[in-house]
C-alpha cells in the first residue's frame, strides 16, 4: 500500500508540505541513537523489509502510532525502527515526526480538558457544600451567641442571688447568736424563777409553820387560863 496522494492547492497540503521539508531539513546527519517519534497525521504509512519501495510491506503504520528509530539513512531518506510488537523495517524519514500527532495529542487534551471539568465540577460541588456548611456554622454561631448572652443574664441573676443569700446568711448568723443569747437570758431567768419559787415556798411553809406554832402555843396558854380560873371558882 502506498502513502495517500495529497490535492496540490489546499492549505493542507501546503501546510504538510512545509512541515515535512522541516523535518527533511532538520535530519541529523549520519547514524542516530535510538530515538522514539510518531508518524504524522492523515498518512498510513508503509513500513518495509528495506529502503526502497520494492522492499516487502512488513506493516502499515496508522497516524500517531509509537515507533522506535534505530537508524537513519540520510541517502535513501529512510528510517529503520521498531513498534511494540517486536517486528522491524523501514519507514520514509519524512513521514515521522519526534511530537505525538495531532489527533492523539487532541485526544490527550481532550482527555485533560475533561479531567479537569470533572475537577472544577467537584470543585463547585465542594464550594456550594462549604458554603452550606459556612452557613450552618454562622447559624450554630448566632446560636450560641444566643446562649451565651443567655448565660451571662443567668450568671448575673445567680450573682445576685448569691449576694442576696450570702446576706441571708449572714443576717440567720446574727440572729442565731441574738437567739442563743436570749436562750441563755431566758434560762438564767428560768433558773431565777425556779429559785425564787422555792424560796416563796419555804417561806410560806415557814410562815405556816410558825403560824400553826403560835396557835398551838394559844390553844395551851387558853387551855391553862381556863383551868386556873376553874380552879379559882372552886375554891370559893
Amino acid at each position: 500500500m502506498h502513502p495517500v496522494q495529497l490535492q496540490p492547492g489546499t492549505s493542507a497540503t501546503r501546510f504538510l508540505l512545509v512541515t515535512i521539508m522541516l523535518i527533511i531539513g532538520l535530519a541529523m546527519a549520519g547514524n542516530a541513537d535510538a530515538a522514539k517519534k510518531y508518524v504524522i497525521d492523515v498518512f498510513e504509512v508503509t513500513m518495509r523489509s528495506g529502503t526502497s519501495t520494492s522492499n516487502n510491506i512488513v506493516k502499515i503504520l496508522k497516524s500517531g502510532q509509537a515507533v522506535e528509530v534505530l537508524e537513519e539513512d540520510l541517502a535513501s531518506q529512510y528510517s529503520l525502527v521498531e513498534i511494540d510488537d517486536g517486528k522491524k523495517g523501514y519507514v520514509l524519514s519524512r513521514f515521522l515526526d519526534d511530537i505525538p500527532s495531532a489527533r492523539e495529542r487532541l485526544a490527550l487534551l481532550q482527555e485533560k480538558s475533561d479531567q479537569q471539568k470533572q475537577a472544577v465540577s467537584s470543585l463547585k460541588e465542594e464550594i456550594e457544600l462549604l458554603k452550606s456548611e459556612l452557613d450552618n456554622e454562622q447559624t450554630d454561631n448566632e446560636s450560641l451567641k444566643n446562649t451565651l448572652l443567655a448565660s451571662e443574664s443567668e450568671l448575673g441573676r445567680v450573682r445576685t442571688a448569691s449576694e442576696n443569700t450570702l446576706t441571708i446568711l449572714d443576717d440567720n448568723k446574727r440572729l442565731q447568736s441574738i437567739v442563743e443569747i436570749l436562750r441563755e437570758e431566758k434560762q438564767s431567768l428560768s433558773d431565777e424563777n425556779d429559785s425564787l419559787k422555792d424560796s416563796t415556798k419555804m417561806d410560806w411553809f415557814i410562815r405556816g409553820a410558825a403560824v400553826s406554832i403560835i396557835a398551838f402555843l394559844l390553844g395551851i396558854i387558853v387551855t391553862r387560863i381556863r383551868w386556873r380560873k376553874q380552879d379559882n371558882w372552886g375554891s370559893y
